[in-house]
């Protein structure tokens, strides 16, 4: 019996695939992909499919093996969806709906899951490198923004530029409402990091889907006061290549459970030992993936050792301490004491003004921590009595605009805010009204980042200016060595299923 061509073919791939308009008809045309497929009986479709060669799959769907390689290619570019704002930047969105599908269409057949990562590895290299395009973007607008103001352009050296965006796109929040994307994922009890990779949509949501209005521009506006419209789209790009980096992973596994156990163990028990794989993988379902370790290490910031660096560097100074100031830029200034912190403190030069207590401090940085010190010895200058560090990196630096209005005395504040995965906070910070605890979500911590905040009066406005922007260079720095450690996650090239096994059975 001849094949016919199916009419209809090109049609449904162009709206899986998004291609031109047919973007606006993408995630209908997974759903209804997705309602086909859960009809079929999926343990019956594993068993049979299990140990077949691709000829055979091919020969159960009707079709040769480049149809079958077609429209796994549609269904992989489906689990991407992307979106062009009013004011020409691209969002995207990972379809977990798309990747449940694509994971059912596949079952156990090692063809085509080798076939699959390589996809899913070319669109999370592809992801990562457009990802990567927009810290420059971002830049150009910004000073296209300050020229027409008049203004001064960011402080940051354009050597630290693209890693240090980089590191704000995964741990600034894209507005006050919304989570930063390192908060997206979950540390398991074993250790490993997580995302959520598969799920689908109920009939509410898929209703939902199918009554609002179909657009291939999204009309997407963003008020300064809620965030920035560049940044929140950065932001989905970052969160999308958590996503597909957790996917590979998966498909990696996948392929190794099938050849490790294909030989030895019947149909039914791989079957069955896949899923309980699948479970034990998961929160509360098979809806979230281990990330890589690499990236996995970088988001959480742990400690890394670098020859270059010196001990002395890599340890925070201890409250208590004394530290000589003597040759680096110490920068005068005072902070409101509490009574919580006033042990902080030994009091010699605290002073109290219309019942607030005020404590004089120098700010100064060292190795990789920023310093706030007690002035010592009845304030000579020549030493600092430790009573905060913190990682550079954490940190976040503004100058408050807010009190020029109202403020009859030349000082100036400075705004120093800290954000970090330890829920134990630096000395003489406070937590923001904003930082809520998100941590136990399915019986699991999902990471959270702590955010708090100091408030540091100079004595004019020269002197906040030069201790802003000599703290933000530092920080811009720190922060780039962190993004930059991302970056390289993000880049990894990461072999195919099928071509590491070659080299396993050529080494035997």
């Amino acid at each position: 019996m001849s094949d016919r061509c199916n009419p209809y073919r090109k049609v449904i791939y162009s709206y899986l695939k998004g291609s031109g308009e047919m973007v606006a008809l993408q995630k209908l045309a997974v759903l209804a992909l997705r309602g086909v497929l859960s009809k079929v009986d999926a343990l019956a479709l594993t068993i049979n499919s299990f140990r077949s060669s691709t000829s055979d799959v091919c020969k159960a769907l009707g079709s040769n093996i480049e149809r079958v390689e077609t429209t796994l290619d549609c269904i992989c570019r489906s689990i991407v969806n992307k979106a062009v704002t009013l004011d020409g930047w691209w969002k995207v969105s990972f379809n977990r709906t798309a990747a449940k599908t694509l994971l059912d269409v596949i079952n156990n057949d090692s063809h085509c899951i080798s076939f699959v990562h390589d996809k899913i590895n070319q669109t999370r290299l592809e992801a990562a490198n457009f990802l990567l395009s927009l810290p420059i973007r971002l830049d150009e607008k910004s000073r296209e923004s300050t020229s027409k103001n008049n203004g001064k352009s960011n402080s940051v050296d354009k050597q630290h530029l693209e890693t240090w965006l980089l590191d704000r796109f995964y741990f600034d929040q894209p507005n006050k409402s919304s989570a930063s994307v390192v908060e997206h994922v979950y540390r398991l009890d074993d250790g490993q990091c997580a995302i959520e990779v598969f799920g689908s949509e109920s009939i509410n949501q898929a209703s939902e889907l199918l009554c609002e209005d179909l657009r291939v521009v999204d009309n997407m506006l963003v008020s300064e006061t809620k965030g920035n419209t560049p940044f929140h789209c950065a932001a989905t790009w970052a969160l999308t290549c958590l996503s597909l980096d957790a996917f590979c992973v998966k498909l990696s596994e996948m392929k190794a459970a099938i050849d490790d156990n294909q030989d030895s163990t019947s149909d039914v028990e791989v079957c069955q030992l896949l899923t309980k794989s699948s479970a034990e993988d998961s929160l509360s379902s098979d809806s979230f993936m281990h990330l890589s370790p690499k990236l996995a290490t970088a988001l959480q910031d742990e400690s890394f050792s670098s020859k270059k660096s010196s001990q002395k560097t890599s340890i925070a100074p201890e409250h208590g301490s004394i530290v000589g100031l003597v040759g680096k830029a110490a920068f005068p200034c005072v902070c409101e004491v509490t009574p919580s912190f006033a042990s902080l403190f030994t009091g010699r030069t605290c002073v109290s003004n219309e019942g607030v207590q005020w404590q004089s401090l120098y700010l100064v940085v060292i190795g990789k921590f920023a310093v706030l010190a007690e002035p010592e010895r009845s304030g000579s200058g020549g030493e600092g009595r430790v009573i905060m560090a913190c990682k550079l990196a954490c940190l976040a630096v503004k100058k408050d605009t807010s009190v020029l209005a109202n403020n009859n005395t030349p000082a100036r504040r400075l705004l120093m805010q800290h954000c970090a995965l330890d829920q134990e906070l630096p000395p003489l910070f406070v937590v923001e009204s904003s930082s809520s605890d998100k941590r136990h979500t399915f019986g699991q911590d999902r990471l959270h980042l702590t955010r708090s905040r100091v408030d540091l009066w100079f004595e004019d406005s020269n002197a906040c200016s030069v201790a802003w922007k000599a703290l933000a260079g530092k920080i811009a720095k720190a922060r780039a060595k962190r993004g930059s450690r991302i970056m390289s996650a993000l880049l990894e090239k990461k072999s195919s299923p099928l071509s590491l096994q070659t080299e396993s059975d050529e080494s035997r």
